[in-house]
């Protein structure tokens, strides 16, 4: 399931969404004229610096609302099924195709971004999903399950320690901020470090939801440790195809 990749998204809006104001509290510093000035042209219009941060608005979305839905009652869909190395298999050979069958299905596509339990609850029902748990020879409801639960501990096991990293270099660039306090305005760095500030607040409200999902039993945890390279790289054989149609015409044209 390429939901995996969505909620990195998430946390790459989050830490962009904190390292900002410190990157432009940077370029404020840099500037020659004093902070809050815009230079104008004779047609009294502002030029392209201030017109630029004029048009400079937070984005709406709110990314611990957002993973909150995804993982509202996800919990009800895995407490039931454990993993073994057969399933992370099953998984790898399974997930690109499954993709591909569900993206026929628009109510799955759109329910996918939001709510894992939503989707799966329409996905068990969907003909296509039927049609091609049949044509793959799964058991569709049980791999779903496990496709799932796979998704889910990964991204508890992989978030923690790299919040933590993301949390590491925003109190670096808050101590840079600080350390230009006397080039900005006292809006511009009061502007700055209540963003950092924010951003912090928002990676840790971030690694609160992934450490309240389902805990791995340490078989389980052993498991997605060892194949979390190829877990991460689920969903992306769209480019590996064409790779693979490439290699194949070289070999054709070694063998002329």
């Amino acid at each position: 399931m390429k939901i995996w990749s969505w909620m990195l998204a998430l946390l790459a809006v989050a830490c962009m969404g904190a390292t900002a104001p410190a990157l432009k509290a940077q370029d404020a510093g840099k500037e020659e004229k004093p902070a809050g000035e815009a230079k104008k042209d004779a047609g009294g219009e502002a030029k392209e610096g201030e017109d630029k941060e004029g048009k400079e608005e937070p984005g709406e979305e709110d990314p611990v609302a957002n993973l909150k839905a995804v993982f509202k009652d996800v919990d009800t869909v895995i407490k039931d099924v454990k993993l073994t190395q057969e399933d992370i298999d099953s998984y790898l050979k399974h997930n690109d195709s499954f993709d591909k069958a569900m993206k026929e299905d628009e109510k799955f596509e759109e329910l996918k971004d939001k709510s894992v339990k939503e989707a799966f609850d329409h996905a068990i029902k969907s003909d296509k999903f039927k049609a091609w748990a049949e044509k793959e020879g799964v058991k569709g409801e049980d791999w779903l399950r496990k496709a799932v639960r796979i998704m889910v501990l990964n991204f508890k096991l992989s978030v923690g320690p790299g919040i933590d990293e993301q949390i590491k270099s925003i109190e670096d660039q808050k101590a840079m901020v600080e350390s230009m306090k006397e080039m900005l305005s006292e809006e511009e760095y009061k502007e700055a470090m209540d963003a950092i500030e924010e951003g912090v607040k928002t990676l840790k409200a971030m690694k609160e939801i992934a450490e309240g999902l389902p805990t791995p039993s340490e078989e389980e945890k052993k498991l997605i440790e060892a194949n979390r390279e190829k877990i991460d790289a689920a969903g992306g054989s769209d480019d590996e195809d064409g790779e693979d149609g490439e290699e194949e015409d070289d070999d054709e044209e070694e063998m002329g």
